[in-house]
């Protein structure tokens, strides 16, 4: 692996986590647990869609507002 290109850290580094997640979810007994880690990533993402639409909203904005002001 080369440590010079985005695309192989991007992988190294996604496959390291996948590996972490998947000791995590070895580790789980029980049913609570299950619905615990579910409930969690459903609200990262929740989150990562709230942020998207903020980001798209202020992009939004200073398109309108650039605009207006070079007209």
């Amino acid at each position: 692996m080369r440590t010079d290109r985005k695309k192989d850290l991007d992988k190294y580094y996604n496959d390291h986590l996948k590996m972490q997640i998947m000791r995590r979810f070895m580790m789980v007994e029980t049913w609570s647990e299950i619905q615990g880690v579910e409930s969690a990533v459903y609200e990262a993402l929740d989150r990562e869609d709230k942020i998207e639409q903020d980001e798209k909203a202020a992009f939004q904005h200073w398109k309108d507002t650039n605009e207006k002001t070079e007209n």
